[in-house]
């Protein structure tokens, strides 16, 4: 993937995002890169991986852990650590659409305000799949976006990460 593919909007209210550190397992240096989004490896697990393609649901997928703050640090035996951004509530992040013709104007992104939408990672990044359909379960809410760089902005779903609901 790419970094830089989740930026911070807003803090909140905060002078800085808080972040945490978790563990990423033993395997090809820098899994994970600075501005990515990560969720646990699996129940109670310490390690971390990438989203993949149509994450995150509640309660199905494994517990968001955060936006990576900066490249993950294992190696081909070892592992590593990543810093990541808590994934608070109050907190608005910006990402690209996956099409981009489906946010280049302001009607556009107005009518996905309040959607939940889920994270696209068929290409070489990671963008926001508006075409996929509001479900309840999705983790990601739109709250707006720019329609001159055809991003959106959004907040994620407290029961979508660890500190807000059961392990799946």
């Amino acid at each position: 993937m790419s970094r830089a593919d989740i930026s911070i909007r807003e803090t909140g209210g905060l002078n800085y995002v808080p972040s945490d550190r978790w563990v990423v397992a033993t395997g090809t240096p820098i899994t994970i890169k600075a501005g990515e989004p990560c969720k646990q490896n699996a129940t109670a697990d310490e390690n971390v991986i990438l989203l993949v393609d149509a994450d995150l649901t509640v309660a199905t997928d494994q517990p968001m852990a955060g936006i990576a703050v900066i490249d993950s640090s294992e190696t081909a035996s070892a592992a590593g650590y990543v810093d990541v951004y808590a994934p608070l509530p109050s907190v608005k992040w910006e990402i690209k659409s996956l099409s981009a013709t489906a946010t280049d104007t302001q009607a556009e992104i107005d009518a996905l305000i309040g959607q939940l939408e889920i994270i696209d990672s068929t290409s070489s990044k990671f963008t926001m799949d508006t075409a996929a359909g509001s479900t309840s379960t999705n983790a990601f809410l739109i709250v707006g976006g720019d329609p001159n760089r055809s991003t959106v902005w959004f907040r994620i779903r407290p029961d979508a990460c660890s500190f807000g609901r059961a392990s799946v």
